[in-house]
């Protein structure tokens, strides 16, 4: 059973079941040559609520999923310009096979493809639940919004000659379907010993330093983290580190 509508068990099982399905699509997109969509966590609760109350009616229906989706987003925090939403349900057994069977029926809709393959979104949320009678309900919610995804910062090298050490590292921003705002800078810290990290590059756009007269006798730690144009901050890399003797 199936149904789209898209104008201008357990945690485990369920989150499993969420992962795949996104897999199985965003294998899909990159083989037609598109972006992959960016999951997005509060578009996965919304999905997530919207498919458990379907569940709880057993009805497919986007009326029973919900509100209107474009103010429930709006209500969670949620900024998009435009968004789209498709439904499903299926009797197969809790887990993969129910994901597989949703995932095949949305491949083989026209309407669902569609969305699915669209180019006119790029943040998804994916959520499925388990009614009574053992049956799955499931929505994914699509969205065009702005770039919140943090741009990712990567460490390239880093060693040590005689006193100096050097540090370099390199770093991109995630690209989405639409709207990725470009990589803007760099924050580097730095710290001896595993002791407390310190900013010594902020917002730099460099992508390299060196610091000379280090004691002897000490490991040199460095991390570094990206910055997108809108602002947005990646995590921190891991930390690469050198030894003075």
């Amino acid at each position: 059973m199936l149904g789209v509508y898209a104008p201008t068990a357990s945690a485990s099982t369920a989150s499993n079941m969420e992962s795949q399905i996104l897999t199985w699509m965003n294998r899909d997109r990159v083989a037609a040559g598109l972006v992959a969509y960016r999951r997005d966590g509060k578009l996965a609760y919304v999905a997530g609520k919207r498919a458990a109350r379907m569940a709880s009616l057993r009805t497919l229906s986007h009326t029973a999923a919900g509100p209107n989706l474009g103010y429930q987003l709006s209500s969670y925090g949620v900024q998009w310009y435009d968004w789209g939403e498709a439904i499903g349900a299926t009797s197969y057994p809790w887990g993969s096979k129910a994901a597989a069977n949703l995932y095949s029926m949305w491949k083989a809709s026209a309407p669902h493809r569609a969305l699915m393959m669209s180019t006119g979104f790029n943040y998804i949320g994916i959520g499925v639940a388990r009614a009574s009678n053992g049956s799955t309900y499931a929505s994914i919610v699509f969205t065009d919004s702005k770039d919140h995804t943090g741009a990712v910062g990567k460490n390239v090298s880093v060693s040590a000659s005689g006193t100096t050490v050097s540090y370099a590292w390199t770093g991109a921003d995630v690209r989405l379907q639409k709207r990725t705002a470009g990589l803007r800078s760099f924050d580097v810290q730095y710290r001896v010993d595993g002791g407390t990290w310190r900013t010594i590059r902020n917002d730099t756009t460099n992508r390299g330093l060196s610091l000379a007269n280090r004691a002897r006798g000490h490991w040199y730690g460095f991390r570094v983290q990206a910055a997108d144009q809108r602002g947005n901050l990646g995590s921190w890399s891991r930390e690469a580190k050198v030894w003075v003797p």
